[in-house]
């Protein structure tokens, strides 16, 4: 006698498993701006919106460390080991009050809220990301999924990881 039934009966949707307590801010915020925000909410990651809600960019912790470190640098890294040890504090002084449309990422991909949670999945490794921005219908900005969300559906279908939250 064969059984055709799936072990497991279940439907995992990207709304069901999104953060909708997305950290954001404008493409105008600078990057002091950025940094207190990043620490205060502990992330290393902020959703840049535009005025209608709409995802205008990403901006991560390895966005503002590259626009720290001076064009000759990226051009020519072994000369860090020469620069003085107050190169770093220059520099981000020099550059606290630039606006972050100046280097945030503006390709980013995003996905609609009623969708699989495979579909998700399959962009964050596609992509290689680790937060992915979920919109609406009419794109506008409504959570947000990362790898831990992603880490908790699995734990779910395991049966595991509610306890440990």
């Amino acid at each position: 006698m064969t059984n055709d039934k799936p072990l497991h009966q279940c439907t995992f949707t990207i709304d069901e498993w999104m953060r909708e307590d997305v950290v954001t801010l404008p493409a105008t915020a600078t990057v002091t701006e950025a940094i207190t925000m990043m620490l205060e909410h502990k992330t290393n990651g902020l959703v840049v919106t535009g005025a209608a809600g709409q995802v205008a960019g990403i901006l991560s912790s390895w966005d503002i460390i590259k626009y720290i470190v001076p064009d000759y640098l990226e051009d020519d890294g072994h000369l860090a080991a020469f620069e003085s040890p107050d190169t770093f504090c220059n520099r981000v002084e020099a550059i606290k009050d630039d606006a972050i449309e100046q280097f945030m990422t503006k390709s980013v991909q995003t996905i609609e809220q009623h969708g699989s949670l495979m579909k998700a999945m399959t962009m964050l490794s596609e992509f290689h990301i680790r937060q992915l921005p979920v919109v609406d219908a009419a794109g506008k900005l409504v959570g947000y999924l990362n790898r831990t969300d992603i880490k908790r559906a699995v734990g779910k279908v395991l049966g595991i990881g509610s306890h440990l939250e």
